[in-house]
């Protein structure tokens, strides 16, 4: 069990003689008068709190710290409400009466839990109601200016992996040299993703990226990771990294006269997909190229345009369903995807 050390915000964790830093799922506020979330954790017992932190120790460097301390958080409440996180029938349950913010946070946060503890997870009988906000895509000047910024030779090759593969801003770290085969210039991508492995895929990088990969990982060993230490090519960098350089390209982007709303490291993943599906308006292969395992976070591109944003209407109907086809055809509607037992149809809500 890692030793626990209170600090200035941040509770330290020791393990096998490295020191990490990972902000507490409930903070206090100050000393007399704690706030809700530091009296939610003072009600935890100490082994529910020595689970709920071992899972944000192994994924520290997976997940941004904001994201950590969501899932903390989302954890310690639902603790708090039920008293042990090993009932996952409970804890099923729980977390499927929740709305919002916290159904998504809570679901996340309990199938990393599940993983870690190596537990059954649960079935969530939820109903989303609420829409997704769409993401903000910058424009492509920005996003091709943002791959010149950079000068170091491993963060150029990390950013155009993201601008070009698609990839998780977590995904780079954990490849591996033997996934990248400068031959036929792919490289295959594979991650964890809210507690569940995500299926491996291989994705067609340029040659000029291939190259930069190749020098990159020139004398190194099959299993050492392409992004690592310099000091241990064998530990891979960390998140935070990515996110102070991404900053820093923000910054000299913005004093240069570029809108850089929407800048993140996510947003290549983002603006990927929208290109990917504009050009072959193939949900099913955007869902494939980014490691989707449910179609429904794919169907979000429908909505999405490069450049100018136009959001649209869907309707959903059975293949059976010849009248109401007809009619959506009758009426407009675009066909945009159809499996075995569903037909998808759209519509500009608003034309620019």
């Amino acid at each position: 069990m890692p030793s626990q050390v209170k600090g200035a915000g941040l509770r330290r964790l020791s393990r096998r003689g490295s020191w990490v830093q990972i902000p507490p799922p409930a903070p206090r506020q100050s000393a007399r008068t704690p706030g809700k979330r530091a009296g939610r954790w003072e009600k935890v017992t100490p082994s529910m709190k020595g689970r709920i932190l071992q899972v944000l120790m192994t994924y520290k460097n997976r997940l941004t710290v904001r994201t950590l301390q969501d899932y903390g958080d989302a954890l310690t409440r639902l603790v708090v409400e039920i008293k042990d996180l090993d009932e996952v029938d409970r804890a099923g349950k729980a977390i499927s009466s929740l709305k919002g913010h916290w159904l998504e946070s809570s679901i996340a946060a309990y199938r990393l839990y599940c993983k870690v503890h190596r537990l059954p997870e649960p079935e969530f009988t939820v109903r989303r109601e609420h829409r997704r906000q769409l993401p903000r895509i910058p424009p492509e000047r920005t996003l091709q200016a943002s791959l010149a910024v950079v000068q170091a030779r491993r963060w150029k090759a990390f950013f155009r992996l993201l601008y070009e593969a698609g990839a998780r801003p977590s995904e780079p770290f954990y490849l591996r040299v033997r996934d990248v085969d400068s031959e036929t210039d792919k490289v295959r991508l594979g991650t964890l993703k809210f507690g569940g492995d995500t299926t491996e895929r291989d994705i067609p990088i340029s040659p000029l990226l291939s190259a930069m990969l190749r020098e990159l990982t020139k004398g190194q060993n099959p299993e050492d990771y392409v992004f690592g230490l310099k000091t241990d090519p064998r530990r891979p960098m960390g998140y935070t990294r990515a996110e102070r350089v991404m900053r820093a390209v923000r910054k000299q982007l913005r004093d240069s006269g570029y809108d850089v709303q929407g800048l993140r490291l996510h947003a290549y993943r983002h603006a990927f997909a929208t290109r990917l599906y504009t050009a072959t308006r193939e949900l099913p292969l955007v869902q494939r190229s980014l490691g989707h395992k449910d179609l429904r976070s794919t169907m979000i591109y429908i909505h999405i345009q490069p450049a100018t944003p136009r959001l649209y209407d869907v309707q959903v109907h059975d293949v059976k369903d010849e009248p109401g086809i007809s009619g959506a055809i009758g009426e407009g509607w675009e066909k945009a995807l159809q499996t075995t037992d569903k037909v998808w149809f759209r519509r500009p809500r608003w034309v620019p």
